[in-house]
């Protein structure tokens, strides 16, 4: 894999792929490693929502690797137990100090094993089309983490609270637009999200 001359991403084997040029990832090296070290070492045998994935370092490139999922539409009716192991998952990435950085419908997908995080990016700044920029989604991340282009469990956390509002089709696209402007958090949140477990997060959202 390491001679790979494709597209930035493609499926192979039951397998997707992107190549991530080592100049495009901006985080410092040390910080790079660390992180794929972590991703390569995920124990997705015992937490459910992970998926099967490798990083390999090229000579110029990161090669991700991750398990093909077969997605399916959420049932009509999603329950709170339904989101017991993804945050399972969530918890672990915090006992090892391991920030997603874009949790949201893209890359939480549902399947007929329940939910999955995807997309565990080997760096958190990159150069994308050309420019720099966070590895996150407006708007469901920190104002102030954005502005200092250090990404942390808080906007891990924001993310899954804005989630499960749009699960349950309680933020709407109008509600989107408005907070994209400002990035004013607290206005829905209500409370100080750093300091909330998961399963409290999910309660937060549930009774909003």
């Amino acid at each position: 894999m390491q001679n790979i001359n494709r597209s930035n991403s493609f499926r192979q084997d039951g397998f997707y792929y992107k190549i991530y040029p080592k100049n495009h990832c901006l985080d410092f090296i040390d910080d790079i490693n660390s992180r794929i070290s972590k991703i390569n070492s995920f124990d997705f045998r015992k937490y459910d929502s992970l998926v099967e994935t490798t990083i390999s370092i090229g000579e110029d490139s990161y090669i991700y690797k991750q398990k093909l999922l077969n997605i399916i539409k959420l049932p009509t009716k999603v329950e709170k137990s339904d989101f017991y192991k993804l945050i399972d998952a969530l918890e672990y990435f915090q006992d090892i100090c391991f920030v997603h950085g874009d949790l949201n419908k893209k890359n939480i997908i549902y399947t007929d094993d329940g939910f999955k995080i995807i997309d565990y990016e080997p760096s958190l700044l990159q150069i994308k089309n050309g420019v720099e920029q966070l590895m996150v989604t407006i708007p469901y991340v920190d104002k102030s983490e954005l502005d200092n282009l250090k990404i942390t469990v808080v906007t891990d956390k924001i993310g899954f609270f804005y989630f499960i509002l749009k699960i349950y089709k309680k933020f709407s696209s109008m509600d989107i637009v408005n907070l994209s402007k400002k990035l004013n958090h607290d206005k829905i949140i209500k409370c100080d999200i750093q300091n909330l477990s998961y399963m409290d997060i999910l309660d937060l959202a549930l009774n909003s």
